[in-house]
């Protein structure tokens, strides 16, 4: 009797996991540069479901073998070693530094977040890409380096505490032939999934990444008067759209369409394509004045950048000068939804 009111215990325990965990990684995913992480999981996890129809191609194809040494590692060790109770993975980072000073914790964290050469190779030659491309002229070296580190650190918090409960627990699932409870498990966790990208897919802006989020203070810090300049132009294209086409602003304010393709067209001149997405476009009416306003909200404890522009091309650049309430409204109406 105690021994099924613990496995109860532990299934639902697992379920209210798979219920919330993909919530985050799908969220994470859409910010940080997670995916090649949970392809490579993911990979290694079908290795083991396919072992043995795995481990026979690879000893005929040598080739096969080689391109998923870590994969088959990953299936060879959960072969002899039973993965451990579930909240020794839900808890994962709380336990270091242990599983790193014994060696069976450690070949375990390994699997998850070892390198190969290969995928080493495919990080640094990913990061030399993206610096040349997406940071310089404007940027170093000392900023593009805080925003990798925090990107990889992030993505190993994400597999520690999100991924190795949920790819463990399916192991676990399949060793024990319990098929309906790891059917259950993995419907919840696509109908959580499902409801996350559902919920991203609705959203009214782009989720735009941490890493371009940052680009966009750092370039504006570093070249204010150019930034300006880019934010004015784009201010000017959206209002020749918006001289022929009202139906781009919505009831609350936010503009979109033509009108924000415009001034996404001519912030180009300074920042970078994918930076661009992260402004968007306010419209303000008043009794005294009609503005708008290009706004982007930067992370917690900064001060969002703006400019403010009425239909004469007077600039507006104090918030104290903006409608009461003006940055709060046009934050709410970033980060709603389409209805």
């Amino acid at each position: 009797m105690k021994d099924a009111l613990t496995r109860a215990g532990d299934f639902t325990l697992r379920l209210a996991f798979f219920a919330v965990a993909p919530l985050f990684i799908v969220f994470a995913s859409a910010l940080f540069p997670v995916t090649g992480a949970l392809v490579m999981i993911g990979l290694a996890l079908a290795v083991f479901l396919f072992g043995e129809a795995v481990r026979g191609l690879a000893e005929r194809r040598p080739i096969v073998a080689k391109l998923l040494k870590g994969q088959l590692a990953f299936e060879a060790y959960y072969r002899t070693h039973k993965p451990r109770p579930f909240l020794y993975y839900v808890f994962y980072p709380l336990l270091f530094p242990y599983w790193l000073s014994v060696k069976k914790a450690r070949d375990e964290f390994l699997l998850f977040k070892g390198y190969t050469l290969l995928s080493l190779a495919l990080v640094v030659g990913g990061a030399v890409w993206q610096y040349f491309t997406a940071w310089r002229p404007e940027l170093g070296l000392r900023e593009f380096f805080f925003v990798l580190v925090a990107q990889l650190v992030v993505e190993t918090l994400l597999v520690l505490m999100l991924v190795m409960p949920i790819v463990t627990t399916v192991v676990h699932f399949h060793a024990e032939g319990a098929r309906w409870r790891l059917a259950a498990v993995l419907a919840i966790g696509l109908i959580s999934s499902g409801i996350a990208i559902a919920r991203i897919e609705r959203r009214r802006d782009p989720v735009v990444s941490f890493s371009t989020r940052e680009r966009v203070g750092m370039r504006t810090a570093k070249n204010p008067k150019a930034s300006r300049d880019a934010e004015a132009a784009a201010l000017k294209a959206a209002w020749t759209v918006l001289a022929q086409e009202n139906d781009d602003v919505e009831s609350d304010g936010k503009v979109g369409g033509e009108a924000l393709d415009a001034a996404h067209a001519a912030l180009t001149a300074f920042y970078k394509k994918d930076e661009t997405q992260a402004f968007d476009l306010w419209l303000s009416r008043s009794k005294k004045r009609t503005v708008l306003v290009i706004y982007f909200e930067a992370r917690r404890g900064r001060a969002p950048i703006f400019l403010a522009m009425d239909r004469k091309g007077r600039e507006v650049t104090d918030p104290k000068q903006l409608p009461k309430g003006a940055l709060v409204a046009m934050k709410h109406a970033a980060d709603g939804v389409i209805r």
